[in-house]
């Protein structure tokens, strides 16, 4: 017995991961502008907090991919990983 989504349904999620996926060059480059700033680690946190706020998958996108990596280059996947210091949101359980 499968799952199967609605095709409306599917056809939105493709395209709103079309949408995250074409706007995380953006997102990824004011990130990287915030964390080179010369402000203090509660000025970062804070406009880190403000792009979150705006685009919250594709932060928590870029934050997923970075740990992923951090565990890679630091020896496979058994890598220390050090935690984010901005909260992110868990992920919702939908009943299915």
């Amino acid at each position: 017995m499968g799952f199967f989504l609605p095709f409306d349904l599917v056809r939105q999620l493709l395209q709103a991961i079309e949408q995250i996926l074409a706007s995380l060059g953006t997102v990824f480059d004011d990130l990287t502008a915030i964390l080179n700033q010369n402000g203090t680690i509660e000025e970062q946190t804070q406009a880190i907090t403000e792009l979150r706020n705006r685009s919250p998958v594709e932060v928590d996108t870029i934050f997923y991919i970075a740990s992923q990596l951090g565990k890679t280059l630091q020896g496979g996947n058994g890598g220390v990983v050090p935690s984010v210091p901005i909260p992110t949101p868990t992920t919702p359980q939908v009943p299915v």
